[in-house]
């Protein structure tokens, strides 16, 4: 009798993962825009960012679209004489975006309602995440080079902007008292909202301009502010010159094509993962989409050679992993249950659920609390049964009202 129990159990838990994996995704819908040109995926540009029910996205027709996240309806499409594959930003019902006009390349700030222009700035493209303060816009850009700036929107004009070159391309730190910039290369400096360079500990510095300005040297910093360095990327085996990073919190997360490190305090390793060996495929493709998606206190979802992973790195366990092969991403958001990405195959926007319906999800859900691979509990089987008859019988009423 035993033994025929722990039989029942065992196929239960089977069904249980053969449900996960059969039921990883389901489109809610593909958009069908019509490109001006000829398709080609090795030429795609685009960018899709969430901005509250809205999804924008911007093209490899040089077109700004604004869609419904629920059912990807139309708000507003405009030509923005540009294709980038950079987020858009917001800022209080607004957001920025850079396009070319007469061959000159600028930026402009945009109702996000309406798609409406509200004033083109003096600057040519926004290069980093900003920060906003007072209706004042922090961040790098190009004009006329590579700046970090000040930029008063309400007046639209510059506060102040320094020098930095290639610098324009990091991501600075906005501290509340100072903001942490790049000065090309690895060399980091200080300075307040009010443009005035700030001086450190190190004795080492540089130029900007004409102005010798305190520096340190570091590739970037960990979620409680050390440093890290060429040489503690090359002890980790972080050999790549191409890696993302990410930060919460509790733990700094950098991935490569090959690996995931994640750090707790003081760059103490909670974990690395060989992407290779834990993520095996026929042909490792480096160049297939990568990309931090989401993190909790536990868990990191991330891309890797077209699989998004969904893992406990405090636990060292995979928890979910759904193949989008089929869609060969561009760029991938994630939110909640749904994953909006632009596919390299036709540079459309596609709208995927993780379920294929709620009922679904919550069957799955319930079994997967109460048919857990240990000793069964004759209550938790009980309960999941009810939760299978209450939904034969809303089935049935649903098949009598049609």
């Amino acid at each position: 009798m035993r033994e025929k129990i722990y039989s029942i159990y065992l196929s239960k838990c089977f069904f249980l993962l053969i449900c996960f994996n059969a039921f990883s995704q389901k489109e809610i819908y593909k958009k069908d825009f019509v490109f001006d040109q000829n398709f080609k995926s090795e030429e795609l540009s685009g960018s899709l960012t969430i901005l509250g029910e809205d999804v924008v996205l911007s093209t490899s027709d040089h077109k700004l679209y604004s869609l419904r996240k629920d059912d990807g309806k139309i708000n507003w499409q405009i030509f923005a004489g540009n294709k980038l594959n950079s987020s858009l930003y917001d800022y209080e019902n607004t957001f920025f975006h850079s396009g070319i006009e007469n061959d000159i390349a600028y930026s402009s700030q945009y109702n996000l309602k309406t798609g409406d222009k509200i004033q083109k700035l003096s600057i040519e493209s926004i290069n980093s995440k900003p920060h906003f303060l007072n209706n004042v816009i922090y961040c790098t850009a190009l004009a006329d080079g590579g700046k970090l700036m000040a930029y008063n929107l309400e007046e639209n004009k510059v506060i102040w902007s320094k020098n930095i070159g290639f610098g324009v391309e990091k991501q600075p730190i906005f501290l509340k008292d100072k903001i942490i910039a790049n000065a090309e290369d690895d060399n980091w400096f200080e300075i307040d909202y009010n443009g005035n360079f700030l001086k450190s500990k190190s004795k080492k510095h540089t130029y900007l301009d004409t102005t010798k300005i305190s520096i340190k040297n570091y590739k970037f910093l960990t979620h409680d502010g050390k440093e890290i360095t060429q040489e503690f990327l090359k002890k980790n085996k972080l050999f790549h010159y191409d890696y993302q990073t990410r930060t919460s919190n509790t733990n700094t997360f950098i991935l490569t094509e090959n690996q995931l490190l994640v750090l707790g305090n003081n760059r103490k390793t909670v974990l690395q993962l060989n992407l290779e060996k834990e993520f095996a495929a026929d042909n490792f493709d480096p160049y297939l989409y990568t990309a931090i998606l989401a993190t909790t206190p536990e868990s990191v979802w991330f891309c890797c050679q077209n699989k998004l992973i969904h893992y406990d790195y405090k636990n060292k366990k995979n928890l979910r992993k759904v193949d989008l092969t089929k869609w060969n991403p561009h760029q991938v958001v994630l939110e909640s249950r749904t994953i909006w990405l632009i596919s390299k195959n036709d540079g459309q926007l596609y709208a995927l659920d993780f379920e294929p319906d709620q009922r679904t999800a919550d069957e799955i859900e319930a079994k997967a609390n109460h048919y857990k691979c240990t000793e069964p509990d004759p209550k938790m089987i009980e309960a999941a049964k009810a939760i299978q008859e209450k939904n034969k019988k809303i089935t049935k009423l649903e098949n009598y009202e049609n």
